[in-house]
């Protein structure tokens, strides 16, 4: 692919790079991205350290669960009550990170290797797995499937961990052909997914019921030897004394895996329609590198495709995207009682995090946009534009009304003139100066005024606007 080497590396290309590797982010932010250039942009978003700079995470999982022990709820209903505190300590994650592609692609892994609360039922497990993807986010390919099919969360959404010789499972085994690697109708049979069921049998995790909740929080992976099939095995050609690692290896290193990642990748991060010519060259790449993938997301962020002006707001925010977004771009400070409730918020956009619809994740694209959610979109603008959101009410439900909401700390970009005010409104919710019909708009409501209010309105007005939607 070639390198995007622009004469001048602009505000407005920073800005998209960091919409899509990240959340966005405030003014000074994009500023110094900016500064480094398109190269040692990327690679200043492609570096991880073992600490992702966030805040000091208000959300205790532990806290959480003691209290139902303390008020006598049973063990499984201890646990269970840590899952809308994993989803607050994974927002306050996003919206504090100062490496935000990590928490991008725990995003992505997310969405891609599906396993949900519904049927987990444990916030100490979604958590766990949460974090493997944060540890291996940009990983070999191979290396992130083989421990996210190990993995606790996993091993029981898709009901590996009952799966043994005498009842064999097909469920992970399907799933880690059709949605995890290949994908649908890419050249495996029910023979094969049969095949590949018994190779994992055995597979499970076990509890330490005698700790308590302590043997509950980080089960281990097990491996069952008298629950897992010896037999000769054959998938996708292959025959011997298949075992589960030996079926990671097989169906990763298929030629239908390349195609289908790289497709993915290309989906999430730059447009709905990858060329064929680029899905090409990725493909080698993928092959290349063995599926690196912080080698194929430096090649596509430092390509002159993804700054492409077809590829600029060619995508619909994810929920997420819109709400973690415009907290970060406007630096708002949230209280914990505020970030508890974002995914009762979330869920009326129809997108909850660790609790997806079902094991293939959320379609996005065209489905973000509904009479309800959109609808809904709005009013969460209106209300984030008062400087109030809503917080924790009985029942785990959040209001609009007057009684549920909390002020927080906020500040409205201004300039010294309303046309800079103007300016730096546009370039803090879409990353460049509103033009045309919606810098008219903009001017006609501020009537020539320049107060802090009127920054306020005009903040409001930027993000119920039809491109404050587009990533």
């Amino acid at each position: 692919m070639k390198p995007y080497n622009p004469k001048e590396y602009t505000f407005e290309d920073a800005s998209h790079l960091l919409r899509r590797a990240g959340f966005g982010g405030t003014l000074e932010e994009i500023e110094a991205l900016r500064r480094l250039g398109p190269q040692l942009a990327v690679e200043k978003l492609l570096s991880f350290s073992s600490f992702d700079g966030s805040e000091p995470n208000p959300h205790d999982l532990d806290a959480q669960a003691k209290a139902a022990e303390e008020a006598g709820r049973p063990l499984n209903q201890v646990v269970a009550s840590t899952v809308q505190v994993t989803q607050a300590w994974w927002l306050h994650k996003m919206r504090t990170t100062r490496e935000p592609l990590k928490e991008k692609m725990t995003l992505f892994w997310h969405g891609h290797f599906v396993s949900g609360l519904d049927k987990v039922r444990s916030g100490y497990l979604l958590r766990n797995q949460n974090e493997l993807f944060r540890r291996m986010a940009l990983s070999n390919f191979e290396a992130i499937t083989l421990a996210v099919a190990k993995d606790p969360a996993m091993l029981r959404y898709l009901d590996n961990d009952s799966n043994t010789k005498k009842h064999p499972n097909e469920n992970f085994a399907r799933e880690i052909m059709e949605l995890f690697t290949m994908g649908v109708n890419s050249g495996y049979t029910e023979k094969d997914i049969q095949e590949a069921a018994r190779a994992f049998t055995g597979w499970t995790f076990v509890y330490a019921q005698k700790q308590g909740l302590e043997g509950l929080k980080n089960p281990p992976f097990v491996f069952n030897q008298k629950n897992h099939d010896t037999g000769v095995k054959t998938v996708l050609g292959q025959t011997g004394n298949l075992k589960g690692e030996d079926i990671v290896r097989i169906v990763c290193t298929q030629p239908s895996t390349a195609k289908y990642m790289v497709t993915k990748l290309w989906k999430f991060f730059v447009a709905p329609n990858i060329p064929a010519a680029t899905l090409d060259e990725l493909v080698q790449l993928w092959t290349k590198s063995k599926g690196n993938i912080r080698d194929v997301l430096r090649e596509i962020f430092a390509s002159a495709e993804f700054y492409a002006a077809e590829n600029r707001f060619a995508l619909i925010k994810t929920p997420i995207e819109f709400v973690i977004g415009s907290i970060r771009a406007t630096n708002a400070q949230l209280e914990p009682a505020h970030e508890m409730a974002l995914s009762n918020i979330l869920s009326r956009m129809a997108q909850i995090p660790l609790y997806p619809p079902d094991v293939s994740g959320w379609d996005g694209d065209i489905d973000w946009i509904a009479d309800t959610t959109m609808l809904n979109r709005l009013q969460h603008m209106a209300t984030f534009s008062s400087g109030a959101l809503p917080t924790v009410v009985e029942k785990r439900k959040s209001v609009y009304g007057a009684g549920g909401l909390k002020k927080f700390s906020v500040q409205w970009v201004m300039g010294k003139d309303l046309s800079e005010t103007i300016d730096l409104i546009g370039k803090t919710h879409y990353g460049e100066k509103p033009i045309g019909v919606l810098r008219k708009a903009l001017e006609v409501y501020a009537k020539g005024r320049n107060t802090p209010e009127i920054a306020r309105g005009l903040a409001y007005l930027a993000m119920i606007s039809p491109q404050y939607h587009l990533n």
